[in-house]
């Protein structure tokens, strides 16, 4: 593949990614609206959300069995075309259980698309442009959890609420035929029987731990439905347990992680992705009820966080080739962290361009070290197992996010029940950023174990020094 033949691939592929990622948060502001269009109480729109994110995490094992089966450009346009109709389905629905029911078939269909995508883009692109490739593809991503609040608040505010699902019609038309041209059809054809098998009890066992990281975010739920949620957990492991003994290769193949490099993404991704993957949740919440910053505020706020990506897609390859990823990983991490910890020292006198100054400097560092993990996790993969280190990376990694949702849910009540507040103030949102902070941080020292040369394919670094 040429040099730059890779974009049109990662563009597509990263379009598909934004309107995932827009879709999961632009509900938020319209729930109000939503609800009293249905004649519900509000409260009961959150199982919207927690739909989507159940099915979505559900069905992501099922990517890689997809994939070898029928091929990536099959799935990934039946999986675009899904997401377009049930986007058409949820804009057009009459009441809570039509949407409910849309919702569900929306997450399952967004879990195949990344997925699916970002194997097409690792099988098809040399090493020598797999950081660049991937940074296009996630690059326009990072911007659907920061558009969704503000958009949807502007949608519903100037135009019916249904539009925040009809926008997506446009997107999906133009990737489905785009496709056609341009996701190659790679077949890695195996036999599905037992893997389909394995897949039920994981899909039970995933959706029972994402259920209960959405719960922790409620208050008054009944204590026995944790109790049913583990004895689902208990069983699904048995299961799942007792179908890879019978044989077939696993759904989620957890051997990968015998590759050093791979585990290092696994690992020091996730952590990432739990410290920041709150940061579009968290922060709107302290600039405008710990700080009394408008939404109008916190929304350009955010902007000014996903903007800077659009810069770090060309610097992030280039800042490897010269220093390498341990480097990198290393001391960028440290910087992650610092700039999350930032967010800590906000106040209500801030001005608003300290305050998405800020925000952008962790954008920054948030970006390069993303990409800079999503690339060597493919520097000792064998291509054949290319599908199968997508799919175990991609659950945990929307896992991540989930479990740092709730637990900066969790740290901001606890916080303020210890201080006697009974609404959170401007500490309880710091005491959170400090939490998530040390976790960003503690995944530095996971990426002290590569040797200097790690991914030195992926990044040029090696060869750099040579010529130098």
């Amino acid at each position: 593949m040429s040099h730059s033949s890779y974009r049109p691939l990662a563009l597509i592929v990263g379009a598909a990614f934004f309107m995932e990622q827009l879709d999961s948060t632009i509900i938020a502001p319209a729930i109000p609206q939503i609800a009293d269009g249905f004649g519900v109480d509000p409260l009961s729109l959150n199982l919207t959300m927690t739909v989507y994110l159940l099915c979505d995490v559900a069905v992501i094992p099922l990517s890689g069995l997809l994939t070898g089966r029928f091929g990536t450009r099959t799935v990934f346009k039946i999986a675009v075309a899904l997401f377009a109709f049930s986007s058409l389905l949820c804009g057009f629905a009459e009441s809570l259980t039509a949407m409910i029911c849309a919702r569900a078939l929306q997450g399952a269909s967004a879990a195949l698309m990344v997925p699916v995508g970002r194997t097409a883009i690792v099988h098809t692109t040399n090493k020598s442009d797999l950081v660049i490739a991937l940074a296009w593809m996630v690059t326009p991503a990072m911007l659907g959890p920061l558009l969704g609040p503000p958009l949807g608040g502007l949608i519903v505010t100037y135009a019916s609420w249904r539009w925040i699902f009809f926008i997506n019609l446009p997107i999906g038309i133009i990737g489905y035929f785009a496709a056609t041209r341009i996701v190659p059809q790679i077949v890695e054809a195996e036999p599905s029987g037992p893997r389909l098998r394995q897949w039920l009890p994981l899909a039970a066992m995933l959706a029972a731990f994402a259920l209960a990281l959405e719960l922790v975010r409620h208050k008054g739920i009944d204590q026995r439905l944790y109790a049913v949620l583990l004895a689902v957990l208990l069983l699904g492991g048995w299961a799942y347990r007792w179908q890879r003994r019978a044989g077939g290769s696993a759904l989620l193949d957890f051997s990968l992680l015998r590759h050093q490099t791979f585990s290092v993404s696994f690992w020091g991704g996730s952590l990432v992705r739990v410290g920041y993957g709150a940061l579009p949740f968290l922060l709107p919440l302290q600039l405008q009820l710990g700080l009394g910053f408008s939404a109008v505020d916190s929304g350009l706020v955010l902007l000014a966080n996903g903007a800077v990506a659009f810069v770090t897609k060309t610097f992030t390859a280039r800042i490897l080739a010269r220093h390498g990823f341990r480097t990198v990983l290393i001391v960028n991490g440290v910087l992650c962290a610092l700039a999350l910890a930032l967010c800590a020292a906000f106040r209500a006198h801030w001005s608003l361009v300290a305050l998405a100054a800020a925000t952008s400097i962790g954008g920054l560092f948030r970006s390069v070290q993303l990409n800079a993990l999503a690339a060597i996790a493919y520097a000792d993969v064998p291509r054949r197992s290319v599908a199968a280190a997508t799919s175990l990376n991609t659950t945990f990694q929307q896992l991540a996010v989930m479990l740092g949702i709730s637990l900066s849910v969790s740290v901001v009540d606890v916080s303020a029940r210890f201080a006697g507040r009974a609404v959170p103030g401007v500490t309880d949102y710091s005491v959170a950023f400090l939490v998530l902070a040390l976790i960003v941080l503690a995944a530095v020292p996971v990426s002290f174990s590569l040797p200097s040369a790690a991914g030195r394919d992926l990044s040029g670094h090696g060869e750099r020094s040579a010529a130098e």
